[in-house]
């Protein structure tokens, strides 16, 4: 197993995984960005969006639960001019956050942790359900559909400060997905 972590690390270091290039799109296949001002800041949509130092990320959601455990999912996008490193997360919500991967283990669903996630300049990186999230662990209380909460998210250029939604419990995308920003 420690094996497989350290090659999947290795993996991300060094090349793309073919399953990240289809979470990694240019930002011309988007049209949320046309709506942001020249600051980044959508002000139609702030409590979807966030932004800072050319880095946005959108529709950040998690799906209800009474467990201890979640996944959430958004989307990042680079607009800069130079790679962003994706560092991870914090939230008073759970103890810890970390990025991790989905796999198939043993024809099981599993998710492992990842190191830290380059974004290209004019890429965009989706943390979505069986792909790339971040996982929230140590929960502090429950979630219902319709809650939400704050989260930070860490990239070496800075942070964004964020409001996650929480979806139904069976839902397989943000709410607002696919309505343009």
């Amino acid at each position: 197993m420690r094996a497989a972590v350290l090659f999947l690390s290795a993996l991300f270091l060094f090349a793309q995984p073919a399953w990240a290039s289809d979470t990694q799109k240019t930002s011309e296949e988007h049209t949320h960005e046309e709506r942001y001002d020249k600051d980044g800041h959508d002000d139609e949509h702030t409590d979807h969006t966030a932004s800072a130092h050319g880095v946005t990320a959108l529709h950040a959601w998690i799906r209800a639960t009474s467990e201890k455990e979640a996944l959430l999912f958004v989307e990042i996008n680079n607009g800069s001019d130079k790679d962003v490193k994706f560092l991870g997360a914090e939230t008073e919500i759970a103890d810890t956050v970390e990025l991790v991967g989905f796999q198939l283990k043993n024809g099981e669903a599993d998710y492992v942790a990842l190191p830290v996630m380059p974004v290209k300049p004019g890429k965009e990186l989706v943390l979505a359900p069986n792909g790339l999230a971040l996982r929230l662990t140590g929960l502090k209380q429950d979630f219902e559909k319709g809650d939400s909460f704050k989260i930070e998210l860490e990239f070496d250029v800075g942070h964004l400060d964020m409001t996650v939604q929480v979806e139904a419990e069976n839902a397989t995308q943000h709410s607002h997905a696919g309505h343009q920003h």
